[in-house]
């Protein structure tokens, strides 16, 4: 039971409620909560603390009435990432909010970006950040297809062979951060340095 004691204070003083998860993924964000110290509020009220959703955008009735309450309102990836852990990770990062759209910001879909430099955690995020915008991620950097390169510095062989193509775009990932704080694509230009 080792792993369960290195989970057992993550979420301690968390009172939550879940909406918006289907029945598979709720028992297991459930699971994780209860394990870690976190109360299931069960309902909606005056004494819970998180309100954490599933398929339910920014807009949302709930998620406006609970953050105008000032409950900490995140999505399941701040239960799974703090869990993992063994520590609550800061729920106000991007990653953690409720999206503004679940299809992802207008046409990020057309996007399909490639990263260099980034190792482990850092590497993990930036890909689900891309996930959440819609854009599609490619490990190889092929250059009829990739429009973006997330570089970490702006060096190495990825970062040379885009530089050459003159259709990829360089940026940092506080562009993907800044998108989607906005919800759309925003120019490239201030980005293109560490």
């Amino acid at each position: 039971m080792p792993e369960t004691d290195s989970h057992s204070k993550t979420f301690l003083g968390v009172r939550f409620v879940l909406f918006g998860f289907d029945p598979l993924r709720e028992t297991e964000v459930k699971s994780k909560l209860v394990s870690g110290g976190g109360v299931d509020a069960v309902q909606y009220s005056g004494n819970c603390t998180h309100v954490i959703v599933d398929k339910i955008v920014h807009d949302d009735a709930v998620c406006v009435g609970a953050r105008n309450d000032g409950k900490t309102v995140v999505r399941g990836l701040w239960v799974d990432h703090s869990f993992d852990i063994g520590m609550p990770v800061d729920a106000t990062s991007i990653m953690y909010r409720p999206l503004r759209d679940l299809n992802g910001i207008p046409r990020a879909s057309n996007l399909i970006m490639c990263l260099t430099g980034y190792q482990r955690q850092d590497r993990d995020d930036i890909m689900t950040m891309v996930g959440l915008m819609g854009a599609h991620f490619s490990k190889p950097l092929v250059a009829n297809r990739v429009t973006h390169l997330i570089c970490y510095k702006f060096e190495g062989e990825k970062y040379e062979l885009a530089n050459k193509m003159k259709k990829i775009k360089l940026v940092n990932h506080r562009w993907l951060e800044d998108c989607l704080k906005n919800w759309e694509l925003l120019p490239e230009d201030n980005y293109s340095k560490r």
